[in-house]
């Protein structure tokens, strides 16, 4: 029981948050400085360094995503999705974001807070509900 506790605690969801964020941000942000940028900037799409960093990319941001729609389910991304629309309709509002460059940043960050809580989905449900989530599987 102290082990789920411990397990439950909020730097958990932050950690999770954090490690989709890095994926995200790693993967493009504005600055200039990540995959994206560096395979743009490669010239040559059909090296082995090129193509081996672009798979290792998007099956890293697959698996996330994956992971985020299997806990969070439809019904699930949709909340999120309807909260974030606020969150976003709230930020033109009071003038939070005006550049493209702060849009984008506000994009991504919402996307890796969307991935860390999919990762998270688990903990979140046990916290809210009290409910373990178990999942039955033929492959084991």
């Amino acid at each position: 029981m102290i082990k789920a506790i411990q397990d439950s605690s909020p730097g958990v969801l932050l950690m999770r948050i954090l490690v989709a964020a890095l994926v995200v941000f790693g993967t493009y942000n504005p600055t200039g400085k990540s995959v994206y940028h560096w395979v743009m900037s490669q010239g040559n799409f059909a090296d082995a360094w090129v193509i081996l960093v672009i798979v290792i990319a998007v099956l890293i941001n697959l698996a996330l995503l994956i992971a985020a729609w299997n806990a969070l389910g439809f019904l699930g991304t949709l909340i999120v999705l309807i909260l974030f629309a606020a969150l976003v309709y709230l930020s033109f509002q009071e003038k939070w974001v005006g550049s493209s460059n702060s849009i984008q940043w506000m994009a991504l960050t919402l996307y890796s807070v969307f991935l860390g809580i999919g990762l998270a989905g688990a903990i979140l449900w046990r916290r809210a509900t009290g409910q373990v989530v178990v999942e039955d599987s033929d492959n084991v």
